[in-house]
């Protein structure tokens, strides 16, 4: 029996033996992993390290989630394969064959890659598997504006406290500002295995080549050739992004299937978007608002309405309906209360798109991408989001709330109330997937709008 034990034992301790010994000694000055913020899909984590397509967590006295809650792993030849846990503590005082302390044994012929600062590891889309970052929704609204979401709620890096007095000033003209207390815009993102992310009008990519440059967006292809040949990458502060570790562990991800909503309730204020809102827009040239209250219009300007058009799409508007919609809408905008845009937005390129967005007051229509483009409109807008009856769909709503804008969804000839945005109620989603036209009765509906525009511009001097 005690021979059992203490085979069983050695048995136990011989994998992180086996990864302490495998580590560069470089690991000794940089220290042990520390678990920064614990939400299962958007783990912050300090001091990782990477090979081989496994990652080393070294275990000390913060508590890191099991593997489960960390990443999706992978059986096959993409994707993460594993996570190996290394006890600190004998990684520091263990010995080498010659007796000599760890930290004397220099590997001259390892490579390592230090990654420093923040660095967003999206893990989804291994083999093929739908990832959803080819959409602006999915990837931007979700696994991006999730990651921010955390990412305000944590610390910041101590050297970025002592570097932002420095550089706070350069980084501003240059739009790469900070978050002002609620951290900072990361600074890289890696997208490690789905080839096909940006196959769809390339809007993620534009947003992600604005926010972190050619430099700072490390591909699949790229990561592949920078993990090779045995290379090891040292992550300063990373945060695993991974669909479904969020979907199998949250309580809201599982009951909305949104991978972002817990991340969400991490937001410090709706303000904390701005620096990523003004980063994205001064890349393009483009002048980033801000308005003096939630719902009132941008100072100096009549209410700006968007109109997301999506007639050459399967989700639309009977031809009567649509036109009707059109007229009435642009009386409100002869009766000189406020600007109407038409936007259909397969005709406009990427920076008119954002352009478009980045004074609006109001966005209305019909549930899809379009309105993930409300991460542009200065916080405090409106967004009324068209939905047939009885349907009922929660994804652009959470954005809105977690961006500072009231969300408004519409069902035919009414508000759909507030008190009913429960999962039960998440059904008959093939009416928005099948082609049947999007019933709407207009004059309710302009009737909303005109008293929305009129409420926007109310000022008490």
């Amino acid at each position: 029996m005690r021979a059992a034990l203490v085979l069983f034992l050695a048995v136990g301790l011989l994998p992180s033996a086996l990864a302490a010994s495998s580590l560069p000694s470089q690991v000794l000055s940089h220290g042990p992993t520390t678990l920064v913020s614990g939400l299962p899909g958007f783990t912050v984590l300090d001091n990782v390290w990477y090979r081989n397509r496994t990652f080393y967590v070294l275990e000390d006295e913060s508590e890191i989630p099991q593997t489960d809650r960390l990443l999706t792993l992978s059986r096959s030849n993409s994707g993460t394969q594993s996570v190996e846990r290394v006890n600190w503590k004998e990684m520091v005082f263990y010995d080498g064959e010659d007796g000599s302390p760890k930290e004397a044994q220099a590997k001259p012929d390892v490579e390592i890659k230090e990654l420093h600062g923040i660095t967003l590891f999206f893990n989804d889309g291994w083999d093929g598997k739908w990832s959803g970052y080819k959409w602006l929704y999915h990837m931007v609204a979700e696994a991006l504006l999730g990651s921010l979401s955390v990412l305000s709620s944590v610390p910041p890096l101590p050297t970025s406290i002592q570097s932002q007095g420095q550089d706070q000033g350069q980084d501003t003209r240059q739009g790469l500002v900070t978050y002002g207390g609620d951290g900072e815009l990361p600074d890289r993102l890696v997208i490690a295995w789905d080839y096909n992310w940006d196959a769809r009008y390339g809007l993620p990519r534009a947003v992600a080549e604005a926010l972190f440059g050619d430099d700072k967006l490390i591909e699949p292809e790229e990561w592949t050739q920078m993990t090779s040949q045995d290379t090891w990458i040292y992550f300063e502060r990373v945060l695993l992004v991974d669909r479904n570790t969020a979907h199998r562990h949250n309580l809201l991800a599982r009951q909305w299937f949104k991978m972002a909503v817990d991340a969400y309730r991490l937001a410090s204020s709706p303000s904390f978007f701005f620096p990523t809102r003004h980063a994205l827009l001064s890349h393009y040239g483009i002048r980033t608002y801000t308005r003096s209250a939630p719902g009132l219009r941008l100072s100096g300007k009549k209410p700006k309405i968007v109109y997301v058009d999506r007639q050459r799409t399967q989700r639309k508007f009977d031809v009567e309906v649509h036109t009707q919609l059109l007229k009435q809408l642009k009386n409100i905008e002869k009766a000189k209360k406020a600007v109407v845009v038409d936007a259909v937005l397969e005709d406009l390129e990427k920076k008119e798109q954002f352009e478009m967005f980045s004074d609006a007051d109001i966005i209305l229509g019909i549930h899809g991408n379009g309105l993930a483009h409300e991460l542009w409109m200065p916080e405090g807008g409106i967004i009324i989001e068209i939905l047939p009856p009885p349907t009922f769909q929660y994804d652009y709503a959470p954005v809105s709330a977690v961006l500072g804008h009231m969300h408004i969804i519409w069902q035919y000839d009414k508000i759909y109330p507030r008190y009913k945005w429960i999962p039960e109620n998440r059904k008959n989603e093939t009416l928005i997937h099948d082609g049947s036209p999007i019933p709407l009765d207009v004059d309710p509906f302009t009737k909303l709008v005109e008293a929305l525009v009129d409420s926007m511009s109310f000022s008490y001097h």
